[in-house]
């Protein structure tokens, strides 16, 4: 695992998150490449034929599953998910949903990502986090049922800022959550595993 995420998650959840929804999915993208030799990604990296069938069960899974929007990064490996998940539905792209500018650190190592360190030509970690939170607030602010395509990096920033514990399972590739309030606080049901 990455250095540095439990500080980042902690950083997040110094600031909860508010919304006026009651329940959202999010789809972190399908496997890439990338994902499966344990490299930082660039944002060009497209899904590999794992993750093309992981982004195609996602879809059928959500298929019942009312989403009168999907919103997305625009890196192309969470776009294609979005793709498949979407089918017939709208589709919207949120440049601030992208997955952390890892500038020159792009192409080294994951298990050795230092999430507290501000690489050149890339974003700070702090900035990441404000970044992710204001996607999610757009992301939200639309009408209806919403699914959010993303990445790692972003469901940890919104799980902290809800203050929702996070079972490493969550994090899996193209495995739909499905987050809902009850009582004042959020819980995370993770759909594949019903």
């Amino acid at each position: 695992m990455s250095i540095g995420l439990d500080i980042m998650t902690a950083r997040a959840a110094e600031m909860p998150l508010d919304c006026d929804c009651d329940r959202f999915y999010f789809i972190r993208h399908g496997q890439t490449a990338g994902n499966f030799s344990g490299i930082v990604q660039a944002p060009t990296i497209a899904l590999d034929a794992t993750g093309e069938e992981q982004a195609q069960a996602a879809a059928a899974l959500l298929a019942s599953h009312k989403i009168d929007l999907v919103v997305a990064s625009p890196f192309k490996r969470a776009f294609d998910t979005a793709v498949a998940v979407a089918c017939d539905r709208p589709l919207t792209v949120n440049p601030n949903l992208a997955e952390r500018l890892f500038g020159e650190f792009m192409g080294t190592p994951s298990a050795k990502l230092d999430w507290t360190k501000s690489p050149r030509g890339g974003e700070s970690m702090d900035e990441f986090i404000l970044r992710t939170r204001a996607g999610f607030a757009q992301a939200i602010a639309w009408p209806g049922e919403k699914a959010i395509v993303a990445h790692g990096g972003n469901l940890r920033v919104i799980a902290a800022g809800l203050r929702v514990a996070m079972p490493e399972t969550a994090f899996a590739n193209a495995h739909p959550l499905l987050f809902e309030r009850a009582g004042g606080a959020w819980a995370v049901t993770e759909l594949a595993l019903l």
